[in-house]
């Protein structure tokens, strides 16, 4: 009989961990959300954030709806055929940053490949528009997918005005096939650029502990901020299941305060860099940084 040996299991450092807070303002945003008819990449994607930032009243609220045409082997949130579109959600999010006197907010959502012709960019650009109608002191940051390149989705989605454009690049180039094989690396840099160039303020992220090396990191990181990204993210991938990728490492902290000091030595005007960052941890802080940093935004 042939032995199949399977990887060996890493396993989580004692470091790693999340602190369970499911107060009266945790409670409350579950309500919220449900009563809104409104799904959150925090629940749909298990962010160990969850808790922190549900407990502050923050949330990224995912549009769209909850099922991607897409399935990367990191990422929980559920593949299949989606749903029709809403055409009702874009005024209930506003209602909803309105309700929570939000100043500033994350917009997400699935891959809408089955949508020809803008892949989502159309609600993007009325859920966008319908925040800063109701909420004109907001600001909106927005991480949205890649739209398969389509530059008219693009150019639709930027004239709504977000404050922060973001896309990320989601692991080094190298391992990028294996980690979301629907998606293409050059495809994400072509968006971040074409943004950049199209006056957004850009910004990325990705994980770490699918398989990189270090200097693979710091290669990622250099050519993301040669193409004009300020704003870079970068935190420790946690398999949501056991469907999922394995863990290839769990990364030190002392690693990622490099990760840091290096994207600031490079240019970067913001880089938030931790095991349990994610795209849109500390958001607000972030665009608050940025501010203080650039005097631009």
């Amino acid at each position: 009989m042939i032995k199949i040996e399977t990887p060996p299991i890493v396993k989580k450092p004692k470091w790693l961990k999340v602190k369970l807070n499911t107060g009266e303002n945790f409670k409350d945003m579950k309500n919220l959300m449900k009563e809104n008819s409104l799904n959150t990449v925090c629940e749909e994607a298990r962010c160990p954030n969850i808790y922190e930032c549900w407990d502050s009243r923050t949330a990224t609220v995912m549009i769209l709806g909850d099922t991607c045409t897409r399935s990367c082997g990191f990422c929980s949130v559920k593949t299949g055929k989606p749903d029709l579109v809403d055409n009702d959600e874009p005024a209930r999010v506003a209602d909803l940053v309105k309700k929570l006197n939000l100043r500033h907010v994350v917009i997400t959502s699935v891959d809408r490949d089955d949508l020809k012709g803008d892949y989502g960019a159309r609600i993007w650009y009325e859920t966008v528009s319908k925040i800063k109608e109701k909420v004109p002191k907001c600001t909106v940051e927005i991480l949205t997918p890649d739209f398969r390149y389509h530059k008219p989705a693009l150019n639709l989605v930027y004239s709504s005005k977000p404050d922060i454009f973001s896309h990320n690049i989601e692991c080094v180039k190298r391992i990028s096939k294996s980690v979301r094989r629907n998606s293409d690396w050059d495809r994400t840099l072509n968006v971040l650029k074409h943004a950049v160039d199209n006056g957004m303020l850009a910004k990325t992220g990705m994980m770490v502990g699918l398989g990189e090396t270090d200097e693979e990191v710091f290669e990622a990181m250099k050519f993301t901020r040669s193409i004009g990204v300020e704003i870079f993210n970068i935190g420790q991938y946690l398999q949501p299941t056991i469907k999922h990728l394995p863990v290839d490492r769990y990364v030190e902290p002392e690693i990622f305060s490099l990760y840091k000091n290096y994207g600031l030595k490079i240019g970067f005007k913001v880089v938030e860099s931790g095991p349990l960052v994610r795209s849109s941890y500390h958001a607000d802080q972030q665009a608050r940084l940025y501010n203080k940093n650039s005097l631009t935004f």
